[in-house]
């Protein structure tokens, strides 16, 4: 067989050595490309691609918050927005089919969704918000899957709820996501409830299936991350009853507003704190700033005759009097040009000699500025300084104010006098609480606090204040000024009260002076006198009825209050 032509031998080789040379040159850079993605790039590229497969939790709830006793107050659920988008319906998916669907589930008019679904104009069009979870999962979506409808758009969001409604609203607070919003425990938990645990990212497959490992929480793939719990020292039963007792009196005297404080004098946790008029935190948007604020902490008083409790603790700590100090009460005195009588002038003008048990049962405004008068300016101003008066407490939650006492070189004769009964200062219901519960505490001021758990335990304070002697002389002396005096505020079955009733004028806010005919009434008190578990403030601004005082006012509150709160608390009756 002739061949029709003949192969240069070199010629072959010559081609040979080239394709050759090619093939073996694009080995090489595989090669090296792939050492250098594998090796050089290997963990780099092997991060990006968990990160192309995984995806942070599109949803995260704010931490809950708990009574002392485990009762939810505050949490998180899923809702949904509910969206359309008219460019990418199908065709035979028209408005009136879609909005047929929705209709039954939104509460919305059949003609008003289709009416909506029909502005293509919009590229995305709002149909409905806060729609829960058991309707658009279990009823909805399931309608919409099966007449293969387009263009819906189901987002999920979170919302905060308050189980328990009106409960402690003013301690819980609201938060305003959108407007980065929040008062009470809401904003000063805030570093607590949003605070979410470090987990491990969840990697999906190309169809957004979960890819599982060894270490994969099944939990942490089905539910929302958490932020961490609060729990408060709050009580709510005793919260419930304050707030209801609170609001019956209300009512009854038809006062502008009212508060009730409960806290253990021991460790300063508030058991109750309730405020009237209340609201509803899961609608607070709908209430004025006026009823949202929490006026106990914010708003000042003079608090009136249970600011004697203070005047005569720091007479008796200072040396001015004793125990057994016999005061002449005259009825009445002028200082300084201004009369000062007591409120009882005109049934007693002249009172007489008088102790100090008489001095607290009569609300004695002579004897009280007598001893007072006993002091230093300087000791006086030093001992209500140590009392908190004039500071803030340091309370846990937010827009406590510092309250107002007059520097000790600008007292007159007369201001030391007035603050001897509660005038010529300004206090909030949360300072004269924690000032009393001092007393009955051994002479140890606490930081008053709603919160149980805290990042900074430095933040509740104790000093020591005061003498046992004295706390113990005062505490003799008020229980036996309730027990022998004519007034029912402060007697309870079971157990010895040490307290005192206050009733004390409405300064007028545009000016000096006082409002006609308006009047703040307050009854504090501790018990049991021997070993003080609980101590109750109440106050109630502006009561209008006849025979408005803080015996006949805020004295029956306490005893409602005092009397479920040693039912609760299993208090050993003294």
């Amino acid at each position: 067989m002739k061949f029709l032509f003949k192969i240069n031998p070199q010629k072959y080789n010559l081609w040979s050595i080239i394709i050759q040379s090619i093939i073996f040159g694009f080995a090489v850079i595989i090669i090296l490309k792939l050492v250098f993605l594998q090796i050089i790039q290997g963990s780099t590229l092997k991060e990006k691609a968990g990160i192309n497969r995984s995806s942070d939790r599109d949803l995260s709830f704010r931490g809950e918050i708990f009574d002392r006793n485990g009762i939810r107050l505050a949490g998180d659920t899923t809702l949904y927005d509910i969206y359309a988008h008219p460019r990418y319906y199908k065709k035979e998916n028209t408005p009136d089919e879609i909005a047929s669907v929705l209709a039954k589930y939104l509460n919305q008019p059949e003609w008003l969704l289709k009416d909506k679904l029909s502005k293509y104009e919009y590229s995305t069009i709002s149909l409905a918000k806060n729609v829960d979870t058991i309707t658009v999962d279990e009823k909805i979506k399931p309608e919409v899957l099966k007449r293969k409808i387009r263009g819906l758009d189901f987002v999920k969001k979170s919302k905060r709820i308050y189980p328990q409604g009106n409960l402690a609203a003013h301690i819980l607070g609201y938060i305003n996501f959108d407007a980065n919003l929040a008062a009470g425990v809401e904003r000063t938990g805030e570093s607590s409830l949003a605070s979410m645990p470090k987990t491990k990212r969840i990697e999906y497959d190309g169809r957004g299936n979960v890819i599982y490992d060894f270490n994969t929480e099944p939990e942490n793939v089905t539910s929302p991350l958490k932020g961490s719990k609060l729990v408060l020292t709050i009580d709510s039963a005793i919260q419930h009853v304050a707030e209801i007792e609170l609001a019956k009196m209300i009512k009854k005297a038809k006062a502008d507003k009212g508060a009730v404080i409960a806290l253990n004098p021991k460790n300063g946790e508030i058991l109750g704190f309730a405020l009237y008029p209340n609201y509803d935190p899961n609608n607070y948007n709908v209430f004025s700033p006026s009823v949202i604020k929490n006026w106990a902490l914010s708003d000042v008083y003079p608090p009136g005759s249970t600011f004697k409790v203070l005047t005569i603790a720091s007479a008796l700590e200072t040396g001015a009097i004793t125990k057994d100090e016999k005061l002449e009460d005259t009825g009445k005195i002028k200082i300084q040009g201004w009369e000062i009588k007591n409120y009882d002038y005109n049934r007693h003008p002249y009172p007489g000699i008088i102790d100090l048990e008489h001095l607290f049962m009569h609300s004695s405004n002579i004897g009280s500025l007598k001893a007072a008068l006993k002091m230093s300016p300087y000791d006086h101003y030093r001992m209500l300084r140590l009392f908190g008066i004039g500071m803030k407490t340091g309370i846990d939650l937010p827009g406590e104010s510092a309250g107002i006492i007059p520097e000790a070189n600008e007292w007159e004769k007369i201001t030391q006098a007035s603050i001897a009964f509660g005038y010529s200062i300004a206090a909030t219901p949360v300072q004269i609480a924690s000032a009393v519960a001092a007393i009955a505490n051994n002479g140890v001021w606490i930081t008053p606090h709603v919160m149980k758990t805290t990042d900074d335990p430095e933040k509740i304070k104790k000093i020591k204040i005061l003498s046992e002697k004295t706390c113990q002389t005062i505490t003799d002396v008020l229980s036996r000024s309730i027990e022998h005096g004519s007034s029912e505020a402060g007697k309870i079955k079971k157990y010895r009260v040490a307290g005192k009733s206050g009733t004390s004028r409405k300064p007028d806010p545009e000016g000096k002076g006082y409002l006609p005919n308006q009047i703040y009434t307050s009854f504090i008190g501790y018990f049991p006198a021997k070993n003080p578990e609980v101590l109750i403030m109440v106050v109630i601004d502006n009561p209008k009825t006849d025979n408005s005082w803080g015996s006949t006012v805020a004295g029956p509150v306490f005893n409602a209050v005092a009397l479920e709160v040693g039912r609760i608390l299993n208090i050993e009756a003294d």
